[in-house]
């Protein structure tokens, strides 16, 4: 591949291949199926033996190399709902920007009818991100699963449209902000 054609891309998402599960172990720290940093159990195998784990790679222009930057394991039903098994970046915090890359490029790739995911109530960082993603919200209350609580996230294509048409005309507020006082003096 032409030099300046590669730095001008800066990142790619891949197909996951034998060779990246060992490297990937070990640069991945936090994820969001372990949130405190439990090692994977063989799962990253078969989901590349499936064709279902995708990385994003960055390319060290110093090294002049490709990088692991993040992964995503998903698995897509009969039904064509999308379950996002596991998703994580390198380092030891949730790289934001990572994740939501690798989300959204799924979700457009796969073009689901619906999508699920399950995320440790006290994993704040993953719900923030999974909430700033248009198309996610959280399905009834939280689950209990010996010790912890989990929350269901689903994802719709018309929740993202919804979402997506609200934000251009700047209809909904963010989330968490304080009501318009003047629209409650009117009442």
């Amino acid at each position: 591949m032409d030099e300046s054609r590669v730095a001008e891309l800066a990142f790619r998402i891949r197909a996951a291949e034998p060779d990246d599960l060992t490297p990937l172990r070990s640069l991945v720290n936090v994820s969001l199926a372990h949130p405190e940093g439990r090692s994977r159990s063989a799962s990253l195998r078969t989901a590349q033996q499936r064709n279902e784990l995708l990385l994003l790679e960055r390319y060290d222009t110093r090294e002049r190399a490709w990088v692991i930057g993040g992964f995503i394991e998903w698995h897509m039903r009969v039904d064509d709902t999308l379950t996002l098994r596991d998703v994580g970046s390198v380092g030891d915090t949730p790289h934001a920007g990572i994740v939501k890359h690798l989300i959204d490029e799924l979700l457009r790739s796969v073009s689901p009818v619906g999508g699920t995911t399950v995320v440790r109530r006290d994993a704040e960082v993953w719900n923030d991100i999974l909430d700033s993603i248009p198309g996610f919200a959280v399905d009834g209350p939280p689950e209990y699963r010996r010790p912890h609580y989990y929350n269901i996230w689903k994802w719709s294509p018309d929740l993202a449209r919804e979402a997506r048409r609200g934000s251009r005309r700047g209809a909904t507020p963010p989330r968490g902000s304080l009501p318009n006082r003047d629209s409650r003096r009117g009442r």
